[in-house]
């Protein structure tokens, strides 16, 4: 492929995941928008709980129109690409923005320790929120959820890693299908809609730029459990 075609399959490429990330974000803006519909209007902490999220969703969205269209606005002053990030912090806020979207979906949180990531805090927390909108959109309602975070754990060579995981009890994978949304010549010929569509794509691409990886476990009948692995740095704060 030439140059120039090279230039325009990674901006078609971003233009995609933009598009991707804005739907999400719209999502997660409506859910928390609703809120004062649903009668909970009475309760101000969740109102202002739920504008700090509305708020944080609109500025995501204008970072990401930023970085694939940096002279859109010049006035605007990206966020740093890389930044401390708290993995059970991000666990939380998604966990959270799932609670609004599917209010009778069962979620459990699990954890085994608080481990920081030096990482790109948006693209992270999208990369989370798409594996917890699948376990949404492929189980039945009311299925049970799990999101955990473990670490640090010793990866391979005995560093250190931080896991998220989001498990789920809907109809599971065979080995093939598993093997489609985990090969990355599948992702990028399209042929990765089975399951997890482009969501689980970009949580790919997402973990492999922070240095990580994606692995899936899966089988017919007995649920699917995603875990993104990241380097970590130890967080000593203990909160």
């Amino acid at each position: 492929m030439s140059a120039h075609g090279e230039e325009a399959d990674e901006r078609q490429q971003r233009l995609e995941v933009l598009l991707h990330e804005l739907r999400t974000s719209l999502t997660t803006i409506r859910g928390w928008a609703e809120l004062p519909l649903q009668g909970l209007s009475d309760d101000p902490e969740l109102m202002v709980r739920a504008l700090r999220r509305i708020q944080d969703e609109a500025d995501r969205m204008h970072q990401a129109v930023q970085q694939v269209f940096p002279r859109a606005d010049a006035s605007w002053v990206p966020v740093p690409a890389r930044e401390p990030v708290c993995l059970r912090d991000v666990a939380d806020e998604a966990v959270a923005d799932l609670g609004v979207l599917d209010p009778e979906r069962p979620i459990a949180r699990e954890d085994s320790g608080r481990v920081a990531l030096v990482a790109d805090g948006r693209l992270l927390r999208h990369a989370v929120r798409n594996l917890l909108v699948n376990a949404l959109r492929h189980t039945p309602a009311g299925s049970p959820v799990t999101v955990a975070v473990r670490g640090p754990v010793a990866g391979p060579g005995g560093q250190p890693r931080a896991e998220l995981s989001v498990s789920d009890q809907g109809p599971g994978m065979s080995p093939y299908d598993i093997a489609r949304l985990t090969d990355a010549r599948s992702a990028e010929d399209g042929r990765s809609e089975l399951g997890g569509g482009l969501g689980l794509t970009i949580v790919r691409r997402v973990v492999e730029r922070h240095g990580g990886e994606v692995t899936v476990r899966s089988a017919p009948g007995r649920g699917t459990t995603v875990t993104l692995a990241f380097p970590a740095v130890s967080d000593s704060s203990g909160n």
